[in-house]
């Protein structure tokens, strides 16, 4: 329907007022919902755990691998044929236990005639030396000449050096006859015998050795460290403490340093070191590889949190710190890790609260709910 021309302008301000109260109801009602409705800051959720001051031990961790202080590979001296082996393999020696015996006949046939030689050079210069007994009282009486007098005493100069001379032949014998039972060289473990009864042996084979004897006890773990501890190596000396981790997961300790090397490899950058275990119960066997952990001082009274805590970031590392139920940002100085802790120089004093889980979540600044704290 068409309104009069003289109502349009009634109808058209009746029409602009509506729209201007819808318009100012919706705007009041929107806004009051808005502002009825704000949302806090959302908490995240962490867990914590206090920086402590306590005493921590200066380790460096290295591979290593066992040695005998003693490993003797064992060789004939003489050209002979073996004629006893005297041990079983793989058992335990002691110094000077026989382990092979030779056959002797041949040395021992050439000792008794060394001896029958000497007896009787022996005879000779006893009865030169009467002769020259009887000569000087003749002599003395002018009975006889003084020239054989001389001649006399020439003959027991001349029969007391082939006796000194058939004593060293003997002498000698006697020791090329020790070569024919052959010893064991230290305490030990002997291991496979190369040869049985029967076998031809030469003093010229330097190929397999008759069988090697290893000194179980005490024993060396050996390994290498990075030249930059020398200096705490050294200051440590045999104090510094060893302990050795197999492969097993056995932990053996109570070794000390007992060896460093005068120079450092310089391809590796590492400088070698013995450590040394009385390994009485031999836990510890030569050739096997060993996870090794030097003590080289304990630091007093230092600032230790757990190292998951710590973040790495643009600026260096860094923790985040709780300061009433607000994460902060705390740059720290990490001079080393221990045992999973983290040794810190700088950034913290102790006793602050420290994010261990969750730091992911967190920006400087944001609201915490902590649901954990280490040692509660």
């Amino acid at each position: 329907m068409k309104l009069p021309r003289k109502l349009e302008p009634a109808y058209a301000a009746i029409g602009l007022g509506l729209l201007l109260l819808v318009g100012g109801l919706g705007w009041w009602i929107v806004g009051g919902n808005a502002s009825s409705q704000i949302v806090p800051p959302r908490m995240i959720a962490v867990a914590v755990a206090k920086a402590a001051i306590k005493d921590l031990p200066y380790r460096v961790e290295a591979p290593g691998s066992v040695q005998p202080v003693v490993s003797v590979s064992i060789r004939a001296r003489v050209d002979s044929q073996v004629d006893k082996v005297m041990f079983e393999d793989g058992a335990s020696v002691k110094a000077g236990e026989i382990l092979f015996i030779l056959d002797s006949r041949a040395i021992d046939a050439q000792i008794e005639q060394a001896k029958a030689t000497l007896s009787r050079d022996q005879a000779s210069l006893e009865k030169a030396r009467r002769d020259v007994e009887r000569f000087t009282a003749l002599a003395a009486k002018g009975s006889t000449a003084k020239v054989t007098l001389d001649d006399a005493l020439t003959t027991v100069e001349m029969l007391a050096a082939t006796v000194k001379q058939d004593e060293a032949n003997r002498d000698n014998l006697r020791v090329q006859r020790s070569y024919y039972d052959i010893p064991s060289p230290a305490n030990g473990r002997v291991g496979i015998s190369s040869v049985r009864p029967g076998t031809v042996v030469r003093a010229a084979d330097n190929g397999t050795p008759l069988a090697v004897v290893n000194q179980m006890s005490p024993i060396y773990v050996t390994f290498g460290v990075p030249e930059r501890y020398i200096a705490d190596l050294r200051a440590a000396g045999s104090k510094a403490s060893v302990e050795a981790t197999l492969q097993s997961g056995n932990v053996i300790t109570g070794g000390n340093v007992a060896f460093i090397e005068n120079t450092v490899d310089p391809q590796t950058g590492t400088i070698l070191v013995r450590g040394l275990f009385d390994n009485q119960d031999e836990k510890l066997w030569p050739g096997t590889l060993a996870n090794v952990r030097v003590a080289l001082r304990t630091d007093k009274n230092v600032v230790a949190i757990p190292s998951d805590a710590v973040q790495n970031g643009q600026r260096g590392t860094f923790v985040f710190v709780v300061e009433n139920g607000v994460a902060r940002v705390r740059d720290v100085t990490v001079a080393r890790t221990i045992d999973g802790d983290a040794v810190i120089t700088g950034g913290l004093e102790g006793n602050e609260t420290i994010v261990t889980d969750g730091q992911l979540s967190l920006r400087d600044g944001a609201r915490v709910d902590i649901k954990r704290q280490a040692g509660a």
